[in-house]
């Protein structure tokens, strides 16, 4: 009889970092390297990791339509492998990235992007020195929830110089239909957590992170996280898939 077969629990580790160099190896190819996406409830979402490394004409046309309004000295928080810092840098932009995973630095490095470890709420940067804060891929989702977003929107004034902005993109969770995500948001609600409040982890091979907040909002969610913060609702481009950009402006 044969014997049962060892079920380990995945390693924790730098996960972006591996997912990152795994698609770097790959030569970015489209096809070659996924991300999982793992929720709480067991839910699973795969992205293709060469989306990390996409140049400007393949970003989804929310982006592609709000990166535009960049201005001045640019700071990308959760930069990932730097693609939208890499298209800024060639239209004149001095650009910083900043992620929470020393591999991601890495990956920046190697094609000349500057970048630093760091998180959306303790960012290592002087007060006042940027002009245009970036939270792309849906990075708005970094405010991670009612009680972190006023940590988060405060750390990115404090960098900001006068009259700067945040350029970012967010998901209303609301529009993923199936009883699978409204049973999630329901849940969310009876623990007093927002609906979107997303409980994920990231896997890539053998590696799983840990779980963390990430968080998905509608745009009048959205306005009610900012009222008590030193940012205001300027600008929205919206496409019919769920899916937003915002224009974010300090207030006074």
């Amino acid at each position: 009889m044969e014997e049962p077969l060892c079920h380990l629990p995945p390693a924790e580790g730098d996960v972006i970092g591996h997912l990152l160099t795994r698609a770097w190896n790959a030569g970015a190819e489209p096809g070659a390297v996924f991300e999982v996406i793992e929720r709480s409830d067991g839910f699973t979402g795969v992205c293709d990791a060469a989306e990390y490394f996409a140049p400007v004409h393949a970003w989804p046309a929310r982006e592609q339509s709000i990166v535009s309004r960049a201005r001045g000295r640019v700071l990308d928080v959760g930069c990932g492998a730097g693609r939208h810092l890499r298209h800024l840098q060639e239209q004149g932009h001095q650009v910083l990235g900043v992620d929470a995973s020393p591999g991601a630095v890495e990956i920046c490095e190697k094609q000349s992007v500057p970048a630093l470890s760091g998180t959306a709420q303790q960012l290592p940067c002087p007060n006042g020195s940027f002009d245009t804060i970036l939270a792309l891929g849906a990075n708005l989702g970094l405010l991670g929830g009612r009680e972190q977003s006023l940590e988060t929107l405060r750390e990115w004034a404090r960098v900001a110089a006068p009259g700067a902005r945040v350029i970012a993109t967010g998901r209303d969770p609301y529009a993923s239909q199936g009883s699978v995500h409204t049973l999630y948001h329901q849940a969310n609600r009876e623990a007093g957590r927002m609906a979107g409040q997303l409980r994920i982890r990231i896997r890539s091979g053998a590696l799983a992170s840990p779980y963390f907040d990430y968080l998905y909002c509608s745009l009048p969610e959205l306005e009610k996280l900012l009222a008590p913060s030193p940012w205001e609702l300027s600008d929205t481009v919206e496409d019919p898939g769920g899916g937003y950009g915002v224009i974010l402006a300090l207030k006074g």
